[in-house]
C-alpha cells in the first residue's frame, strides 16, 4: 500500500465557458472497505433532514434551487436528470433506504447530501492525462453506471486524454470506484455564485472524513 497522500487543489480546467467552479483534491494510499460509522454519520444527517423539512416541498429547502439553476445553466433538466445531491435528499426527506457502497463513496454521499452540491468520485489509476470539464463532442459516449450507453454530445463532461468518463448525470464503468482502488479523485462542484471560500472549507471537510476512514 502507498503512502497516504492528500493533494489539495482548486479547479480542474473549465472549458467552453460553463457557468460552474470545481474544488478538487486527489488522495493517494487509501483503501476502500465497508464502514459501518460512515453509513451511521450518513442516516445521521438524512434523519436531521427528514426531522427538519418532512412539511416542507423539497424545492423551498435552501441550496436546492441553486443546484437545479446550475443544472438549467448547464442545458440539464433537473427534473429528469436530478443533481445527486437532490436525489439523496429527496430519499432522505422520504425516508427511503440509502444504501451503503463503501467507505469512500458513503464519504461522498455524506458530503453531497450535507452540503447539497453534486460530488464526484473517481479512481485515479483508471484516469490518463490530464483533466478538463467540458462540453462534449461529437460521438463522445460512454457506459454509465446504470448500464447504459449515453451520448454526451453538447452536455458537459469530466474529460481525460482518452475521452468523457463523469458528468453530474451519470459517471462512467471506466473510472468507477471499485474495492482494488488506492487512488481517487474527489470534487465538489457548484455555480459562480457559490461562496468559492465556503466551497473550499467544504473540500477540506471532505477530504479530512477521506483520510479519517479510507487512511
Amino acid at each position: 500500500m502507498a503512502l497516504f497522500t492528500l493533494i489539495k487543489q482548486e479547479e480542474y480546467p473549465v472549458l467552453d465557458n460553463l457557468p460552474i467552479q470545481v474544488s478538487v483534491f486527489k488522495v493517494d494510499g487509501i483503501t476502500i472497505s465497508e464502514s459501518t460509522e460512515v453509513y451511521n454519520e450518513l442516516l445521521k444527517c438524512a434523519d436531521t433532514y427528514r426531522r427538519k423539512y418532512s412539511d416542507t416541498a423539497i424545492g423551498s429547502i435552501p441550496g436546492v434551487q441553486e443546484v437545479r439553476r446550475l443544472f438549467h445553466a448547464l442545458g440539464l433538466d433537473p427534473t429528469k436528470r436530478r443533481p445527486s445531491s437532490e436525489a439523496l435528499l429527496r430519499r432522505a426527506i422520504q425516508n427511503k433506504e440509502l444504501y451503503s457502497v463503501n467507505n469512500l463513496v458513503d464519504i461522498g454521499n455524506l458530503v453531497s447530501l450535507n452540503y447539497l452540491l453534486p460530488v464526484c468520485i473517481y479512481d485515479g489509476d483508471k484516469i490518463s492525462g490530464d483533466i478538463c470539464i467540458r462540453l462534449g463532442r461529437a460521438d463522445e459516449a460512454y457506459l454509465a453506471l446504470n448500464h447504459q450507453q449515453i451520448n454526451f454530445e453538447g452536455r458537459i463532461v469530466y474529460a481525460d486524454a482518452i475521452g468523457p468518463f463523469g458528468s453530474p448525470m451519470t459517471d462512467s464503468v471506466r473510472t468507477s470506484i471499485s474495492n482494488s482502488t488506492t487512488s481517487a479523485f474527489c470534487q465538489i462542484l457548484a455555480p459562480l455564485s457559490f461562496d468559492s471560500d465556503v466551497l473550499s472549507e467544504i473540500r477540506d471537510d471532505f477530504s479530512h472524513l477521506v483520510e479519517r476512514f479510507c487512511k
